[in-house]
């Protein structure tokens, strides 16, 4: 049984978050571990540059969800996975952007963060989506979920392949894009989430080297329109997309990917936002900005990206890499907001500083 009438209930909330995020400097007021900083700019011909970021991973994730959704908007559903498991947090930034609501990353084990606390009761979801077995969000944590919503629901497959597909199949629309990632790497899929929820897609994983049973079962509930495969034939190879091909006759199946992780994101966006079109509400035009190298930023903010309108690129640490910045200059942004703190994006890099 699909999710329909709970998705229509997330989207209704949708106009808000766009112009929320658009105007992320409201964030202000979010509290100790959830703070949107101005950043200067090497030149007023540069656009406006501000940081969302938090104490530490968690609370940038509260951090992007209390921009995303302000005041007492509250949000349908709330999607949960580990700060330490990119897998499971990758396959629920799609889904999370495809019901539009927040990707909040927990512990594994131990009591949940008060920040995390404080974002539950603020959004009061109807419905929380936990991604992962319980290595990755563990029952206690569970239990003390079920105190913030009036359903927690558990995708836990037997492993990283089958729990993204499952979770996909059961919460995804049918005749959409369907994004494919390496369940062995984050690299290549960190743009792909932000990709998919744009276009109103999911995202799976796959062994690099053949496609999941898990996966394959999966493949004709999720009747994709297309397929997009993240990633260059030594991420995800040729024999994997000639299996796709099998399993989904006469669906066309595509790799995007470039010569590193940045320009593999960079293709994403620009494959799905043409030039010149991002939305606005007076505030800006606004691209995020997230570490290359550190997935649970850009997770948390690939999950606000596709519904608010705000295209997801990378950058390394002290640098902005060529692709990253050409694609925000593309685009026409007036705005970039950088996910994460000095730690993780420098203030060189939040100052669009060219690698």
């Amino acid at each position: 049984m699909r999710h329909t009438r709970p998705r229509a209930a997330a989207l209704a909330v949708l106009a808000l978050a766009t112009a929320a995020l658009a105007g992320v400097g409201g964030a202000a007021a979010a509290g100790p571990a959830a703070a949107a900083d101005p950043a200067s700019v090497p030149s007023t011909g540069q656009p406006q540059v501000q940081r969302l970021y938090g104490d530490d991973r968690i609370g940038t994730a509260v951090a992007v969800s209390r921009a995303a959704n302000p005041g007492d908007t509250g949000s349908y559903a709330v999607f949960v996975a580990s700060a330490s498991s990119w897998p499971d947090a990758l396959a629920a930034s799609a889904l999370a952007a495809h019901f539009s609501a927040p990707l909040l990353l927990v512990p594994s084990e131990g009591p949940l963060p008060k920040t995390v606390v404080d974002e539950l009761d603020r959004l009061k979801p109807q419905a929380l989506y936990v991604l992962g077995g319980t290595k990755s969000v563990s029952a206690a944590v569970a239990t003390e979920l079920s105190a913030h919503a009036d359903a927690v629901t558990r995708f836990d497959g037997t492993d990283r392949y089958d729990t993204a597909a499952y979770a996909a199949s059961v919460l995804a629309d049918p005749g959409k894009p369907l994004y494919v990632a390496s369940g062995a790497g984050f690299a290549d899929a960190l743009g792909g989430g932000a990709a998919a929820g744009a276009v109103g897609g999911s995202l799976v994983l796959t062994d690099p080297q053949r496609v999941p049973e898990s996966l394959a079962t999966q493949l004709p509930a999720l009747a994709p329109s297309r397929v997009v495969v993240l990633g260059g034939p030594g991420v995800v190879s040729d024999s994997v997309v000639g299996s796709l091909k099998t399993l989904l006759p006469g669906v066309p199946v595509e790799r995007s990917y470039g010569a590193d992780r940045y320009e593999t994101a960079a293709g994403a966006s620009a494959a799905v936002n043409a030039a010149g079109t991002l939305s606005g509400d007076g505030q800006g035009r606004t691209v995020l900005l997230a570490s290359g190298t550190s997935f649970p930023d850009g997770l948390a903010g690939a999950a606000v990206s596709g519904p608010s309108g705000s295209p997801l690129v990378l950058t390394q640490r002290d640098c902005v890499p060529a692709p990253s910045l050409r694609e925000i200059q593309r685009l026409g942004a007036t705005r970039v907001v950088v996910l994460g703190g000095p730690g993780v994006v420098s203030d060189a890099a939040a100052a669009l500083t060219p690698c």
